[in-house]
């Protein structure tokens, strides 16, 4: 699973939710809100990993962190919202 890397900085720095850091080819976004938290439960955190590859993000891991135990999940969770970027970020 797979995104534009220019889209996807694009949309998380317009959106002003996501922490964003890139370090010697990965990007890590870091998201939190009082709207997840009420809905998972706790002080709730999404961990997301990607390997920049080219002009592309590739993810590689998706974490839940819910008061300090960390969940992964499959990456597919996110394919509604990376298509999302693909097609409306311009």
């Amino acid at each position: 699973m797979s995104v534009s890397r220019r889209k996807l900085l694009s949309f998380l720095s317009a959106s002003g939710l996501y922490d964003v850091a890139e370090s010697e080819g990965l990007v890590t976004i870091r998201f939190s809100s009082i709207d997840l938290e009420e809905a998972l439960g706790g002080v709730t955190e999404i961990v997301i990993t990607g390997r920049v590859r080219g002009e592309r993000v590739e993810i590689e891991r998706v974490v839940i962190v819910r008061n300090g135990l960390l969940e992964e999940v499959p990456s597919e969770v996110l394919s509604g919202w990376l298509s999302y970027i693909e097609r409306y970020e311009a």
